[in-house]
């Protein structure tokens, strides 16, 4: 039996509970150690896993020194990606980071070359599309049903959502608001779905006007220092098409308009993501058209994107999401931010 792949896993909060369960369910892997600076955050985690109380670190180079790993897991606040990624590559390890890669294009490009340069892989946890819907999506688009895509709109928007734990609303460890927890899904989702064209310009809008005051949410609006609770921006690519983005942790609208969504428009037919449909002519008609029967995937999109890491690693495929892929999206996300504080369009 081949020798199971050594993941140890940076930043041990909540997200990296669903991580937990992706590394548990695939044969090929096993986390065998934990590094958080909280005391209790690692040890908990490790209790709840079954990782030996003497593989918990409060240092990620200490762990990368006195532990021989294959991978490490990346769960950490989004400006606490870049340093443990670089230091994974620099210790021979594969490198699978939470969404969104880091905080700016220049970090992502920094992580980038360090994996090429150890000669690992480098893989952004961009979960929808492992999902039974993003899943869908592709094999329509794979199938040649939708044609080119010229035109679409991404969505993610919370009515009264703004997360009241971790360090999501702290612009020091997070480095953005919704667009960086939100934004991002979508986003990478309708770039994956368009086979990542090269964008030019984003002309945008941010805002800043629930999520600073008292409300019915429950986090502290005093300390709400990231510079959006809404954005909403459109993005032109080099090959004529658009997409529309928007997002949103607190926002006046009704409980329909939330959640997530993609809408995209090919020449042939077009693809929404909630439910998965399928639009185009049929018969003198113009046919919605959803499965019925759903591919066989696994029901976490968590677990199929660990699954798909390892088997990239163990049969020495490319990145199932890759750092340039990554780069794309977060320069458009940086487009965001700085076409929202200029008030202007701005070139990407």
């Amino acid at each position: 039996m081949a020798k199971k792949l050594r993941v140890g896993l940076i930043g041990a909060g909540g997200i990296a509970q669903s991580h937990m369960r992706g590394w548990e369910e695939n044969e090929h892997a096993e986390v065998v150690a934990i590094c958080d600076i909280k005391r209790k955050a690692r040890e908990d985690t490790a209790k709840r896993w079954g990782v030996a109380k003497n593989a918990l670190f409060d240092d990620y180079e200490k762990m990368l020194e006195k532990v021989e790993l294959d991978i490490i897991d990346i769960c950490t606040p989004n400006a606490y990606h870049k340093a443990p990624a670089i230091a994974g590559f620099e210790a021979g390890c594969h490198v699978l980071v939470e969404k969104p890669v880091a905080i700016s294009a220049d970090e992502c490009r920094e992580m980038i070359n360090a994996g090429k340069e150890a000669d690992r892989l480098l893989m952004v946890a961009q979960v929808l599309r492992f999902g039974i819907e993003g899943q869908t999506l592709r094999a329509w688009v794979d199938a040649g049903l939708v044609g080119d895509i010229y035109w679409g709109q991404c969505s993610c928007l919370r009515a009264r959502g703004v997360p009241s734990w971790g360090v999501f609303i702290d612009a020091e460890a997070s480095g953005g608001g919704p667009c960086y927890d939100l934004g991002v899904h979508v986003l990478d989702l309708a770039l994956y779905l368009m086979d990542f064209p090269e964008p030019v310009s984003v002309s945008a809008a941010t805002y800043l006007e629930l999520a600073d005051k008292p409300s019915l949410m429950k986090h502290d609006p005093a300390k709400y220092t990231v510079p959006e609770d809404m954005a909403a921006g459109l993005v032109r690519f080099a090959n004529g098409a658009t997409l529309f983005v928007q997002t949103s942790w607190a926002l006046n609208v009704t409980e329909a308009a939330t959640g997530h969504n993609v809408i995209l428009c090919g020449d042939k037919a077009g693809l929404q993501y909630s439910p998965p449909t399928l639009i185009r002519e049929e018969n003198g008609m113009l046919i919605n058209s959803t499965p019925q029967v759903p591919l066989d995937v696994p029901d976490s999109g968590v677990v199929a994107e660990i699954a798909a890491f390892v088997e990239a690693i163990r049969r020495d495929k490319p990145s199932p999401v890759p750092g340039e892929q990554a780069l794309i999206t977060q320069r458009i996300l940086d487009g965001i931010y700085a076409s929202g504080q200029a008030g202007e369009e701005v070139e990407v």
